[in-house]
C-alpha cells in the first residue's frame, strides 16, 4: 500500500509543496531583508549629506566669525589707533595757532568717526558677550540699535538663562542682531521689542509694529542673491536644533519667535 504509484505521487507533491513554501519564505525574507538593508544604507548615505552638509555650514559661519574678528581688530587696533593719534596732533596744533576754533570743526568730525569706527568693531565683534553673556550683549545691543536708529527698541526677560557654550551663544546672538536690524530697515515699524524667556525652552521673541512681510518672498530676495540676512538666520537655527516660527500676517507688525531646547545649548 505505501509502495503504490499514487502514495508515491502523493508524496513527492507534499515534499514538492512544503520545498515551494520553504522557497517562498526564504525569497521572503531574503527581499525583506534586502529592503531592510536599503532603506538602513539610504538612511545611512542621507545622514552623511546631512553631517556633511551641517559640518559645511558650521565651517562657513566659523570663518565668518573670524573674519569679523580679524576686521574689528584691524579697526579698534590699527585705524582707531591712527585716527587717535591724529586727534592727538590737532589738539597740539590747536595750542601753537593763533585760532584754535579754527579746526573745532575737523576735530568735532575726527571724534565722531572714531565713535562710528568704535561702534562697527563693537556690532562685529560683541565683547559684552564674551565678558557678561547673552542678556546682557542682547539688552545692549537693543540700546545701541535705539540710539542709532531713534527707534524705540524695547528689551525683556523672564526667568534666568543658563550658562550657554560660546559658540552656541554667539549663533543666537547674531540671529536677534539680524532679526533686529532686519526690522529696522524693512518693517517701517514706529517701535520694536525683544523679549528673552527661559523656561522649559530657551525662547526668544522679536516684535514689531510695521507692515509685516512675506516669507515667501524675502526667500526668493535670498536665492536670487540679492540678501543673505535669512539665509544665515535659517542656517544657524538649523545648527542650533531650533525652531523658528514666523508671524506675518498678524493685525498689525509681525512676529518672530526662535524656540531652542535647553539640551541643545551645552
Amino acid at each position: 500500500m505505501d509502495g503504490s504509484p499514487g502514495y508515491q505521487v502523493a508524496l513527492i507533491i507534499a515534499v514538492g509543496t512544503v520545498a515551494m513554501l520553504l522557497l517562498s519564505v526564504a525569497i521572503i525574507m531574503f527581499m525583506v531583508f534586502y529592503q531592510k538593508k536599503m532603506i538602513q544604507e539610504q538612511m545611512k548615505r542621507q545622514q552623511l549629506e546631512l553631517d556633511y552638509q551641517q559640518k559645511m555650514m558650521e565651517a562657513a559661519l566659523e570663518s565668518q566669525e573670524n573674519e569679523r574678528r580679524r576686521v574689528a581688530g584691524d579697526l579698534h587696533d590699527s585705524i582707531g589707533g591712527m585716527l587717535s593719534t591724529i586727534r592727538v596732533g590737532l589738539s597740539t596744533l590747536a595750542r601753537q595757532i593763533p585760532d584754535p576754533e579754527s579746526i573745532e570743526q575737523p576735530k568735532q568730525m575726527l571724534d565722531d568717526t572714531i565713535a562710528s569706527v568704535r561702534q562697527i568693531s563693537r556690532d562685529l565683534m560683541p565683547s559684552t558677550l564674551e565678558k557678561f553673556g547673552l542678556v546682557q550683549a542682547v539688552r545692549e545691543i537693543c540700546d545701541r540699535f535705539q540710539a542709532t536708529s531713534l527707534l524705540p527698541v524695547v528689551f525683556h526677560e523672564e526667568g534666568d538663562v543658563p550658562a550657554l557654550d560660546p559658540k552656541k551663544e554667539l549663533m543666537i546672538f547674531r540671529i536677534i542682531q539680524e532679526l533686529i536690524n532686519n526690522a529696522i530697515k524693512h518693517s517701517q515699524a514706529t517701535s520694536i521689542q525683544v523679549s528673552i524667556y527661559s523656561t522649559q525652552n530657551l525662547r526668544i521673541e522679536v516684535e514689531d509694529d510695521g507692515v509685516g512681510f512675506e516669507i515667501e518672498v524675502q526667500r526668493n530676495v535670498t536665492h536670487s542673491g540679492k540678501g543673505l540676512g535669512l539665509f544665515n538666520i535659517e542656517n544657524r537655527v538649523r545648527l542650533l536644533n531650533a525652531h523658528l516660527d514666523f508671524e506675518p500676517h498678524r493685525k498689525k507688525g509681525s512676529k518672530i519667535t526662535l524656540t531652542i531646547p535647553h539640551e541643545a545649548l551645552v
